[in-house]
């Protein structure tokens, strides 16, 4: 027999070590490396390098190879391989030509076919080609399907060296999405393991939960997050499945001016070691970032230039803030509170119109809508139904207004067909999130055609929700709900004595008809009476009556009269 007691005293002590250990893991994410400054030169052997490889615990180390027309290496590499293999470093290799130099598929696939097959089990990935969206790495300006035409034989004679290691397409500047498109466009799926983008260009200067939109509604593809519309191309190419390396990401801690737009070109070093963190962390919640690679990890010059102050280290060896917020995020603290990019946009309340309403024809759709989040910018809205296609082709409409009910009349709804419609109305932040639909049922049809001759009432565009008549005696009180759809205008409410056989009109009060309202009337005399609410009318909608409610003053009984014409109450 099995003594639980004594299994129990055993094993608690062991599933606690286990928690422990668990618990001080770091969440799973991408892994970090850093990009070395050099080349082959002196700078990429300096022993410092591999040191703070070892110190920082990063796991990816990345070289630029260039390549200028050469069929073979030279070796000139091996230290740098030896070096990073010996700390248990991951080497990747950008294999590129510099400015002018053209990509010639013959013989740079033969090139790193042979830098496969002499770092073979030693390098574990190789980019083909830098930047190749950009002229200043690819003459001539990006195409695509020459890109494609290079890709293609590289992956295969990289494959047929090494089949273990990993061929990364160019990385784009930015996140270049329409390019990854076009070479999707082209061919490229198949030739490559996975995506690489660098989100360090174009004087990035804000934090990295910052984005803004294009004006088709993706992120900018010079924003940080912007890699997430990336991976959707490739999501929708069917490569949702591979990984993207972000091989560059960082920030200058530049003083100067952007070179290219009236901005910044770089932010401080506090926040730079900030958004080194932050980006951390960004990239740790998407499963599909596999590796991000922070460039780089010394400056070469003391020019103050952009290029020159990304470095983990000063040019004079000096470690900036972000070297220790490097090494604290590595070693599983320091890591940022702050947003990965705040999506969620606005919620919005829909006065008028209410579901269900009538649109008559010829007539405007007048919509009242509101949102209370402080950072609302427009309200917007579409339809969807017969005749609306046309009046939408250019995309949705907004209601104008600075505030925070926006208000407006739209005539196009007058070139609506008739049948059943939805109206549809959100809106969207100061970045262009939007936020949660709104739909509207509601109808658009003929003008009022009275009654069928039976006696049960008439299809109208007006509508009378919920009239009541109320009280005993001389005083009552007839109430009724606001009109469907009816957005102006006025609602009569009518009293009737019976006398000599004949009914004649003997009170009225005139209320709103958009709404609901609630009249009490003294009436004049005992007898007969009945009550009955009268659309008075507006252009495209007219005159329209509700049935009758028919009572006697000793009594609380009432009872319906619909003659010809009269609309029944809803």
């Amino acid at each position: 027999m099995v003594d639980v007691h004594l299994v129990r005293s055993r094993l608690l002590p062991l599933l606690a070590a286990v928690a422990a250990l668990l618990a001080a893991a770091p969440a799973h994410g991408a892994e970090i490396g850093l990009n070395i400054n050099g080349g082959a030169g002196p700078a990429a052997k300096d022993p410092q390098n591999w040191d703070d490889l070892k110190t920082l615990n990063a796991r990816w180390a990345r070289h630029f190879v260039v390549w200028n027309g050469q069929t073979a290496t030279d070796g000139g590499y091996d230290e740098i391989v030896a070096a990073e293999e010996q700390r248990g470093v991951k080497t990747l290799f950008v294999v590129t030509g510099l400015a002018g130099t053209r990509a010639e598929p013959r013989a740079y696939s033969a090139f790193v076919g042979d830098l496969a097959a002499r770092y073979k089990g030693q390098v574990d990935a190789y980019e083909v080609w830098n930047e190749a969206d950009e002229s200043l790495f690819w003459p001539g300006g990006p195409d695509a399907a020459a890109y494609v035409a290079l890709l293609k034989p590289s992956y295969a004679a990289i494959k047929q060296s090494d089949p273990a290691a990993k061929v990364l397409f160019a990385p784009t500047t930015g996140n270049n999405y329409r390019f990854v498109s076009e070479a999707y466009a082209a061919g490229a799926k198949g030739h490559f393991d996975a995506m690489a983008v660098h989100t360090d260009t174009a004087c990035l200067d804000r934090a990295p939960s910052y984005f803004y939109r294009e004006p088709d509604g993706r992120l900018g593809q010079y924003t940080f997050l912007a890699y997430r519309e990336v991976h959707k191309v490739m999501q929708a190419n069917g490569d949702g499945d591979k990984s993207i390396w972000m091989t560059e990401f960082g920030w200058s801690a530049t003083e100067n001016r952007c070179a290219h737009a009236d901005k910044p070109a770089g932010v401080s070093e506090a926040l730079q070691a900030q958004y080194l963190t932050q980006a951390l962390n960004c990239v740790e919640r998407d499963p599909f970032v596999e590796v991000a690679m922070w460039f780089n990890n010394r400056d070469l010059s003391r020019d103050g230039s952009m290029l020159s102050s990304y470095g983990l280290r000063r040019a004079d060896n000096t470690k900036r803030p972000a070297f220790d917020a490097f090494g604290t995020w590595r070693a599983g603290a320091g890591g940022a509170n702050a947003p990965c990019g705040d999506f969620d946009g606005p919620t919005v309340k829909v006065h008028a119109p209410t579901p269900g309403f009538v649109l008559a024809p010829g007539s405007n759709l007048t919509m009242r809508a509101s949102s209370d989040a402080g950072d609302l910018n427009r309200i917007w809205f579409r339809i969807e139904g017969p005749g609306a296609g046309p009046l939408f082709r250019d995309g949705p409409i907004s209601l104008p207004g600075d505030g925070a009910l926006r208000e407006r009349e739209w005539g196009g709804a007058r070139d609506l067909a008739n049948g059943q419609h939805k109206l549809i109305v959100w809106a969207t932040d100061d970045k262009d999130n939007p936020g949660p639909e709104i739909v509207i049922p509601f109808a658009r049809g003929e003008a009022y055609q009275g009654g069928d001759g039976d006696g049960d009432g008439a299809v109208g565009f007006v509508k009378f929700p919920r009239l009541k008549l109320m009280g005993r005696g001389l005083k009552r009180t007839f109430a009724g709900g606001s009109l469907p759809g009816i957005t102006s205008g006025a609602v009569r409410v009518e009293w009737q004595l019976k006398r000599g056989g004949r009914w004649k009109r003997y009170h009225g009060k005139t209320v709103l008809a958009r709404r609901p309202f609630r009249v009490t009337q003294r009436l004049r005399r005992p007898g007969s009476w009945r009550v009955r609410a009268v659309y008075l009318g507006r252009p495209g909608i007219p005159r329209t009556a509700s049935c009758w409610t028919v009572f006697h003053t000793r009594s609380a009984k009432t009872k319906l009269s619909c003659p010809r014409g009269a609309v029944k109450p809803s």
